[in-house]
C-alpha cells in the first residue's frame, strides 16, 4: 500500500494559484509563482521547491518520484500539457507543448525543450576507466590473439579457489542519470540536441517579464484563487 501523501505548503508574496489547480505533498512556491487552471503539481516521495517568477500553464504535470527534494529555479515557463520530472532545473528555461522530461535527466539554465520532445538519460553513457581496487574486479586480463591458451584441464573446475566472484555494483541498479548542459535546445521528431550561442536571450528574457506581468492582471479577473 502506497504511503499516505501529506500536503504541505508554503507560498511567497505576489503567487498568482488558481482554485482548480491539484496540488499534493510539501510544496514550495517561491514569490511571483503562478500556477494556471487544471495544472497539476505532485510531491509523491520528496518535496517541490519553486524559485521565483515561475509560470506553469494549463494542464501542465510537474511530479517528484524521488526522496531527494526537486528543486526548481527562477524565471521557467512550462507551456501547455507538459510533463517535468527532472529533479533539478535551472533558470530561464521553456519547456514546450506537450514535452516530457524524465526523472533520469537534470536541466541546466537558459535551455528550451520543444514542443511534444522527450527528452530522457542517455542509455550508453561513456565508460570511465577503472582504477586501483575497482581494476581489480575486472578479472584476470583477457590474452592477446597471437598467444596460446592452454588445453581445459579433464578434471573439471578447479575448486582450490572457493571465493565468490565479486558483487555487482549498486550503482549498476539504477539508470545514469543525464542532463542538459545550459544553452541546450531540443528540438524535431528525433528529440535532437544543440547548443544555442546564448545570442537574444535578453530579448527572450524581457519577453518573458511581460508574459508574467500580463499573467498577473488577468487570472485574478477571471479565476478565483486558491487561498492558503
Amino acid at each position: 500500500m502506497a504511503p499516505e501523501i501529506v500536503d504541505s505548503f508554503k507560498v511567497g508574496t505576489k503567487t498568482v494559484v488558481v482554485a482548480d489547480c491539484d496540488l499534493r505533498g510539501d510544496i514550495t512556491l517561491g514569490s511571483g509563482t503562478i500556477l494556471q487552471p487544471r495544472c497539476t503539481i505532485l510531491a509523491m516521495a520528496g518535496p517541490i521547491v519553486f524559485g521565483s517568477n515561475n509560470i506553469v500553464e494549463e494542464n501542465v504535470v510537474i511530479v517528484n518520484r524521488l526522496k531527494q527534494p526537486m528543486v526548481i529555479g527562477d524565471n521557467n515557463l512550462f507551456e501547455t500539457g507538459c510533463r517535468i520530472e527532472s529533479p533539478c532545473i535551472g533558470s530561464h528555461n521553456t519547456f514546450g507543448i506537450r514535452c516530457r522530461v524524465t526523472p533520469m535527466v537534470e536541466v541546466g539554465s537558459n535551455c528550451v525543450v520543444g514542443a511534444g520532445c522527450i527528452v530522457q538519460a542517455c542509455p550508453f553513457p561513456p565508460e570511465q576507466p577503472r582504477t586501483g581496487a575497482d581494476a581489480e574486479d575486472r578479472g584476470p586480463v583477457a590474452p592477446a590473439s597471437d598467444e596460446l591458451m592452454p588445453p581445459p584441464s579433464s578434471e573439471g573446475p578447479s575448486q582450490t579457489d572457493p571465493s565468490p566472484s565479486p558483487a555487482p555494483s549498486s550503482a549498476t541498479s539504477q539508470p545514469p542519470l543525464d542532463r542538459l548542459d545550459d544553452f541546450t535546445h531540443v528540438f524535431g521528431s528525433e528529440n535532437r540536441r544543440r547548443k544555442a550561442s546564448g545570442e537574444g536571450s535578453g530579448q527572450s528574457k524581457a519577453l518573458f517579464v511581460k508574459h508574467w506581468e500580463y499573467l498577473r492582471d488577468t487570472l485574478p479577473k477571471y479565476h478565483k484563487l486558491k487561498m492558503f
